[in-house]
């Protein structure tokens, strides 16, 4: 295999790494996913949601960032620790904004 040497600005010169006509549905899919399992305001952590739906966890991390902004509804998301604090880990909640008219 031969080696080819790259700079990370040239990534950026090929085509866009999203494009609207082949990800919006899909991303968008995976959002409503999201979204429609965490409205019932149960705590989980971000691999419990991942597992469930088959979504990246990475994903999931920013579908639920997306749900406190304006454009997706200004959710409450809280965060908390799930067992001792200095293992690290963290549960989600979500809780509609139930008056929130777009």
């Amino acid at each position: 295999m031969k080696h080819i040497n790259i700079k990370q600005r040239d990534l950026f010169l090929n085509e866009a790494p999203y494009t609207v006509e082949y990800d919006f549905s899909r991303l968008k899919t995976a959002r409503d996913k999201v979204y429609s399992l965490m409205k019932d305001s149960k705590w989980r952590t971000l691999k419990e949601i991942s597992l469930k739906l088959e979504v990246p966890e990475t994903s999931v991390s920013a579908y639920l960032r997306d749900f406190r902004k304006t454009k997706f509804g200004l959710h409450t998301v809280d965060r908390r620790a799930r067992g001792k604090r200095t293992y690290g880990l963290w549960e989600y909640k979500l809780t509609e904004n139930i008056s929130y008219e777009d």
